[in-house]
């Protein structure tokens, strides 16, 4: 037979290694939830790096059409601009029907130009009596008068243009004003 003291320490025993397991899997429950939020932490700092370089990609791209046509339009530039000077020196009153008609044609065109430049957002520069802004505007000459105040564009030699408001394609060929001493 078993004795009382036998059933107790048994007993004893028995809650010992229960305590002894029960600990156990507390510490390793306690160590996969730790493991757990570590993989969830690394999954969502991989999740955001991966959202940042899509973001920067989607920049990139988007500026990148933007100003796709950069090269395109600057080489186009010259062909608009003698157009413009060639409609600026053919007088009404001089013209004949054939010539007058080669006006109007190459006016057609100059418009069409003025509408793509507006489509993709081109601004010409062109202003005459403002500030001389070294950023769009070059200085080909300088005028001295006391007519007008010093610093000021008096004449522009050949237009400037900007694309989307922010990046110069050709600055302005101006004289600028000098007062006389």
């Amino acid at each position: 037979m078993i004795s009382k003291e036998e059933t107790t320490v048994e007993n004893i025993k028995h809650k010992k290694l229960n305590n002894e397991k029960n600990n156990l899997i507390e510490i390793l429950e306690n160590k996969l939830q730790e493991n757990k939020n570590k993989i969830l932490e690394k999954k969502l700092l991989a999740k955001q790096e991966v959202e940042m370089v899509l973001n920067r990609s989607n920049k990139e791209i988007n500026i990148s059409k933007k100003f796709s046509l950069e090269k395109l339009i600057i080489n186009f530039l010259p062909i608009f601009d003698n157009i413009e000077r060639t409609l600026n020196s053919i007088e009404n009153n001089q013209l004949n029907k054939i010539l007058l008609e080669i006006k109007n044609k190459i006016e057609f065109i100059s418009e069409l130009l003025n509408k793509s430049f507006k489509l993709f957002n081109i601004k010409k520069i062109q202003e005459k009596n403002v500030s001389f802004d070294p950023s769009i505007h070059e200085a080909m000459s300088i005028h001295y008068t006391n007519e007008v105040e010093s610093n000021k564009i008096v004449t522009v030699m050949q237009p400037g243009y900007i694309l989307h408001e922010s990046r110069l394609l050709r600055p302005a060929m101006v004289v600028v004003s000098k007062k006389k001493i």
